[in-house]
């Protein structure tokens, strides 16, 4: 292994003198130069050192001129100040640009051989930190957690391209995390200071989706008694998300094919033109090559949007995430329902990885909230069926009438949108009560019924703990 190579930058020859001897004994090597000048010239022909000695006054470029200049060619080299006695504030200042340490003159060697080692150390665990973030990518900002290659490079092209304004498409299947890749996107982007506005286009039909999108005037409609703004407007400066694209019908999809091109459209009713200026990002489940071969999305719109393509793949061909994204999750959810279980059994982990997960990560995300709240449901033998579905009661039919039966689908479905609210609040009655808009004894009653209860779940919740 070559000898770690220190740049000693002093007019003093003496100094210089006496450091090259001093560090080439204690096993570096020394390259020395009387003024900053030399120095910048040394760095620019590619001369890289591992840590430059900078003293504060030097003839013709200070040493805080000469630290500027280093900083922007090689950030990354840890520089120690070489200061005389009163020249504080030039140090605190040298220290707010990034110097790693600083000696004042006359100095102990013993302090010198700290600093260059401690400044050193530094720089080495900064780069160890930068190889396991590599290796294991957690981005709290997304909320992205993998370590699986496939992922790992999706990561590095979105901060790829985060810094420009191309339109990005992100396919996958349900539950993978699109809208997570999409948000990791905008805040690695200089639009992050600006919103994030996400809109799902097969959640509204198409007449409300178009006034969602570019809003209305008053009078465009019946109803329509005052001007509103729509998710483009919205999202001015910043990043929208158009959440499964692929559901829009061709009108829309002439008018965003529209937006995309010229940076303009109308609002409902209107008749001037609005300016945005806007960073599309477009996610859908379909896929949209065969929509187009099909003639259900226009060619012209997905060639608009494919400029950078992300393909999400399903948690069942990364399951090296899984045990990393239980962890995740218990320890987000855990305070949150005041649970009692500390870490996820290994001998449920192990039916996790065995498990195909069609509803991937969302449906991981809400098994590990159940068995938060539920420690005691079943949960191992469902999965180890292999069946998304939810275990429910056998019901012998042949004897029941139809109306009979859809009560008793009824029934359940009810149950299960009460679980979901019940966890949703941390298994607040009241809270749970007001946002299902019954009253708070109706609720009780129900629990009663069902016997729902959350420190020693039933029979009746263990058919309730099912795929997302």
């Amino acid at each position: 292994m070559s000898k770690r190579l220190i740049l000693v930058v002093d007019d003093d020859k003496n100094t210089r003198d006496y450091l090259a001897s001093f560090l080439s004994a204690s096993g570096y090597g020394v390259e020395c130069v009387g003024t900053g000048d030399e120095a910048i010239e040394r760095l620019a022909s590619g001369n890289s050192p591992s840590m430059i000695l900078l003293d504060v006054m030097l003839p013709g470029k200070d040493g805080i001129e000469v630290l500027a200049n280093v900083k922007t060619m090689h950030p990354k080299i840890p520089i120690i100040i070489l200061s005389g006695i009163g020249q504080i504030k030039t140090v605190v200042e040298a220290m707010k640009m990034g110097a790693s340490d600083y000696l004042t003159k006359p100095f102990e060697e013993e302090a010198l051989e700290l600093a260059i080692e401690n400044a050193l150390e530094k720089e080495r665990l900064k780069e160890e930190v930068k190889t396991l973030k590599q290796q294991l990518a957690y981005v709290e900002q997304g909320n992205i957690l993998t370590s699986n290659p496939q992922m790992l490079r999706i990561i590095d092209i979105s901060r790829h391209v985060a810094g420009t304004d191309v339109p990005v498409l992100i396919l996958g299947e349900s539950g993978v995390g699109k809208e997570v890749i999409a948000s990791f996107i905008h805040e690695q982007s200089n639009r992050s200071e600006g919103p994030f506005v996400k809109v799902n286009c097969a959640a509204l039909p198409h007449e409300l989706l178009e006034s969602e999108l570019f809003g209305y005037e008053r009078g465009a409609f019946t109803g329509a008694i005052r001007d509103k703004i729509g998710k483009f407007e919205q999202a001015d400066k910043g990043t929208l998300l158009l959440d499964e694209i692929g559901e829009m019908s061709s009108h829309l999809q002439a008018k965003l094919l529209h937006v995309l091109q010229d940076g303009e459209f109308s609002r409902l009713g209107g008749k001037r033109p609005v300016k945005v200026n806007v960073r599309v990002l477009a996610a859908t489940n379909k896929k949209l090559k065969e929509a187009v071969l099909k003639g259900e999305f226009r060619n012209d719109l997905y060639f608009r949007l494919n400029v950078i393509k992300l393909e999400v793949p399903p948690l069942r061909e990364r399951r090296e995430d899984i045990p990393l994204l239980c962890n995740h999750f218990l320890e987000k959810y855990r305070e949150r329902y005041q649970s009692p279980v500390q870490q996820m059994p290994k001998d449920l982990v192990e039916v996790f990885l065995r498990y195909d997960w069609p509803g991937n990560v969302r449906q991981l995300e809400n098994i590990v909230k159940r068995y938060l709240i539920l420690p005691d449901a079943d949960v191992m033998s469902e999965l180890r069926s292999g069946s998304p579905e939810p275990v429910t009661q056998p019901v012998e039919t042949a004897n029941l009438s139809l109306k009979e039966v859809a009560g008793h689908a009824a029934e359940i479905a009810e149950k299960e949108v009460v679980l979901h609210m019940l966890e949703e609040t941390g298994w607040n009655r009241k809270e749970s009560a007001r946002r299902l808009k019954i009253s708070y004894k109706a609720l009780r009653n129900k629990l009663k019924k069902w016997q729902l209860v959350r420190e020693r779940p039933t029979e009746a919740v263990r058919t309730l703990v099912k795929s997302a």
